[in-house]
């Protein structure tokens, strides 16, 4: 029966109206067929595609699952070819593209891509589908008919999103194919880390009848987001304690009440551009921004932006760019918080579509869990409308939306629930929250349990602290727990930790400068109990303590009861201070390194792998690539909040502060914080950007050993983001125990083969021993 009707549903698919502007391709989660009838979704937690039927042959709303087709493992990304007949869908960690023939509702073939495959795009005769490579900075060029890489094209950087015009002609030579960079990149003699305006993103195009000629567009900063910041305790002139005024707006100025001081206009720079959509000449990105810059706070620190490009001219219009959370502040606060979508902020914005003319748009929050309408305004900048800004609620974790060409339908993929929100834009009225792509495990496993700490690190909103392994996914409702994880939806744990991993950007947080860390490492994946120190300061001990930035940075409630459980505090208790965050820490256990790349030179990465192993391994080795490990007996290892005079529980702990400095059995030590030589008190950066703001930063004891896992993906480096690349690094990172920097203990052939080595660390790289092993065998004995 499913056959007959896909086999109907693709027969029946009506001419493209007659004057009807040509639709560019995007990438994205789903797809639509151009007769709105069928839906394609890539199901990244069932490693599945799923074919649903979603208007039957009269037009009539339904949501009939035609079929699941097991694909690779975890897709991302789900495109059509023209004719709609067959979906192309990347899989990430096999590394390949599936073929699926719809009609047959079956994959036929499985093409070798590049590692971690994101964005696909169909050209728009059909011609070639092109696919972005996220860790190999290259496009797969792809021939449908004869379904193999024709040609694999250079672009830089982490491509994700992926988008190409259409002119309307027969010929796709002409065309031009649009790939973003995930990552902002550094301005060149910009102002530098932990600056709002510090960094750019990068959009890369290319003809697709010459894919050799790349060429580049950047994204600027916006110098003012509509927000402020009261900067006073970064004030020499007014905070006495404040060791310099790097972040002081106006340093002559004495009053702490000055508007110039209080009310500093707030920065943001693009970052995480997950989706890229072209409309007529323009091409319309949505991100995350980012405002490193202290103070941490939350309406100061991320950003629902959308830059503008001309596509034609491949330059931005930065007249254009918004920040639709500006926007957003217009709204009144609703008079009950309970289940209002009323001035939720739009966390996490990750994907973006729109009718076929351009005039209706749909912007994604993805920890926000709903879909929100905008237009353009008379100048072309998007509009949402305020204050009667409209929100359609979707499922949990909604990460892709695809607008029907007549724009009276959307459809939204909601990952963590494996299901489709179906929206009717010509009443403005969710059809079905969710329609089911596939199963969710029941509740009472494991796998459930993971989901649900998937939930809790991802929802800007919030979940009930405890009762949640009882819960059925798609019955856990996060808007009748808004303000938990955020105050007014603003952010989510994953704003700053993409996948569980790391946004490239170094904040202003209470401990100084610090490089947002990939979580990929926090657990062995071994063995659960081999957990590393948190923080670069060493003064998490685990999951749990991560409660305090939903309280203290995103004014939210907390996972952990209100008022709070008191044993929450850094170094305090792991588990069981509620299930939500117990589900969080079950989570972060299975967040995965990326694949990178294989080195064309194995006999250099052989070489490299020896260097390291002399040089490198005693502080990076180990199951998670660092010797940081939670070995002594007690954890918590305070007998109460450090930040308050709680004293270390273990004799053998060395402590500054909620620090801890090493821990001793009998006459063996482990160092947790190592000096390397990359801390500088007259680095004007150094600076806490919370608790006592405006103080010396955190640093002089040395710092928490980082993993190098996954390496190569995950630049900036050291603590301040001091170094862009590795060669930086290896000018700025002293080997311990020498007290000299990298590059002046080894020769120029060992370098660039630790490099090669470097660049290629992920999951399935053979591990050395660690100064961890050796302490913990020692003490064994």
């Amino acid at each position: 029966m499913g056959s007959l009707v896909l086999a109907l549903a693709l027969a029946l698919m009506p001419p493209t109206a007659a004057g009807a502007a040509p639709r560019p391709g995007k990438s994205g989660t789903l797809a639509l067929t151009s007769n709105g009838r069928i839906l394609v979704t890539a199901n990244r937690e069932n490693h599945s595609a799923t074919i649903l039927l979603v208007r039957d042959l009269f037009g009539r709303d339904t949501g009939v699952l035609i079929a699941e087709v097991p694909v690779g493992y975890e897709p991302r990304g789900v495109c059509l070819t023209p004719d709609d007949r067959t979906a192309f869908v990347t899989n990430a960690v096999s590394g390949t593209v599936s073929v699926i023939d719809i009609g047959q509702a079956r994959a036929v073939a499985e093409i070798p891509v590049g590692p971690e495959p994101r964005g696909c795009v169909a050209a728009p005769n059909g011609t070639r589908v092109y696919v972005a490579n996220h860790t190999a900075g290259t496009v797969s060029v792809i021939d449908p008919a004869g379904r193999f890489v024709t040609d694999t094209v250079a672009v830089g950087g982490h491509p994700a999103a992926i988008a190409i015009t259409n002119n309307g002609n027969a010929d796709d030579s002409d065309e031009r194919v649009f790939v973003t960079h995930f990552f902002a990149e550094r301005i060149p003699n910009g102002p530098g880390e932990v600056s709002d305006l510090g960094k750019r993103g990068v959009v890369v195009s290319f003809p697709a009848g010459a894919p050799r000629a790349v060429s580049r567009t950047t994204l600027s900063p916006l110098r003012t987001t509509g927000f402020t910041a009261d900067r006073s305790a970064f004030c020499r002139s007014i905070n006495p304690n404040a060791v310099n005024n790097r972040f002081c707006p106006a340093p002559d100025v004495s009053d702490p009440n000055a508007p110039a001081i209080v009310a500093d206009p707030q920065g943001a720079f693009p970052n995480q551009l997950a989706s890229i959509l072209i409309r007529g000449s323009r091409a319309y990105l949505p991100n995350i921004g980012a405002a490193p810059a202290p103070p941490a706070h939350f309406q100061t620190n991320v950003q629902g932006l959308v830059h503008v490009i001309d596509t034609a001219a491949r330059e931005e219009i930065a007249s254009l760019h918004v920040n639709l959370n500006d926007q957003i502040r217009k709204e009144p606060l609703p008079a009950g918080q309970r289940e209002s979508l009323v001035r939720l902020f739009l966390n996490d914005l990750v994907d973006i579509d729109a009718d076929a003319a351009g005039k209706d748009f749909l912007l994604v929050s993805r920890g926000g869990n709903y879909v929100m309408r905008a237009k353009t305004d008379s100048r072309g900048a998007l509009d949402i409308g305020a204050p009667d800004v409209r929100r359609f609620r979707t499922g949990s974790l909604p990460n892709g939306v695809v607008v029907s060409d007549d724009g009276s339908r959307a459809y939204v993929y909601n990952e963590l629930n494996v299901s489709v929100t179906a929206i009717d834009l010509e009443n403005g009225a969710v059809l079905s929250r969710d329609i089911a792509a596939g199963a969710v495990p029941p509740p009472g496993g494991l796998a459930h349990g993971v989901r649900v700490g998937k939930l809790a690190f991802f929802t800007a909103l919030g979940l009930p602290d405890n009762g949640v392994f009882a819960m059925p996914i798609r019955s856990i409702n996060p808007l009748e727990h808004r303000n938990k994880a955020s105050n007014t939806g603003w952010s989510s744990c994953a704003s700053c930790h993409p996948d569980g991993l790391a946004d490239g950007v170094t904040w202003s947080l209470a401990s100084g400068p610090r490089q947002t860390p990939p979580l990929s490492a926090f657990f062995s994946k071994r063995n659960a109990r081999d957990q590393r120190v948190g923080n670069w300061s060493a003064i998490s001990g685990s999951i749990t303590d991560f409660n305090a930035t939903a309280r203290g940075i995103e004014n939210g409630l907390g996972f952990a009861g209100n008022p709070p459980n008191p044993n929450v505090y850094n170094h305090g208790i792991t588990q069981g201070a509620s299930d939500a965050l117990d589900a969080m820490t079950l989570w972060v256990e299975t967040v995965r390194p990326l694949h990178q790349p294989i080195p064309d030179d194995q006999a250099a990465s052989s070489r490299g792998r020896a260097v390291f192993g002399t040089h490198c391994a005693s502080c990076h080795g180990g199951a998670k690539w660092t010797k940081s490990q939670v070995l002594w007996r007690d954890n918590p290892a305070f007998d109460a909040d450090p930040a308050r005079g709680g004293r270390p529980i273990d004799p053998g702990l060395t402590v500054a502060g909620a620090q801890i400095v090493s821990f001793k059995t009998g006459d063996a030590v482990l160092k947790i914080l190592e000096n390397v030589g990359t801390f500088d008190p007259l680095d004007p950066t150094e600076i806490r950007g919370g608790g006592a703001m405006g103080t010396e930063a955190l640093g002089a004891a040395g710092f928490n050993v980082p993993s190098l896992l996954g390496i190569g993906y995950h630049a900036p480096y050291l603590h301040h983001g001091a170094a862009e690349t590795l060669e930086d690094l290896f000018r700025l990172h002293a080997l311990c125990g020498s007290g000299r920097p990298i590059e002046a203990v080894l020769d120029a052939q060992d370098r660039a083969d630790l490099l090669v080595f470097l660049k290629s660390i992920d999951a399935r790289t053979a591990t050395f021993l660690s100064e961890a092993n050796t302490f913990r065998d020692t003490v064994a004995r």
